[in-house]
């Protein structure tokens, strides 16, 4: 089986994507995927798709997971930057704010 599709087979298909307070910007998603990673998540704590799971498989990436789970505030200025570029990357309209 390639990795898709054990992820999709095997994952608790009722398990909430994301934990506890779903409408709060926080690292807490990376420290639930190291969680997940070291097979430490309680069954039906989170459920996390092919490109989740690849951020922990990649020895490259999974840096970053790592270092935003320690460091929320390095998460929250990476995403800023980010953020800010897609949308002036996309924004049409001189009053887009």
């Amino acid at each position: 089986k390639n990795l898709t599709r054990t992820c999709l087979e095997e994952a608790p298909v009722l398990a909430p994507f994301i934990t506890a307070n779903p409408d709060t910007l926080s690292n807490r998603y990376f420290e639930v995927l190291l969680r997940w990673n070291d097979r430490t998540l309680g069954f039906g704590e989170a459920a996390f798709i092919p490109t989740d799971v690849a951020m922990v498989v990649d020895e490259g990436l999974k840096q970053h997971v790592i270092d935003y789970s320690k460091d929320e505030e390095l998460f929250f200025q990476r995403f800023m930057t980010a953020y800010q570029k897609l949308v002036d990357s996309t924004a049409t309209s001189m009053y887009r704010y």
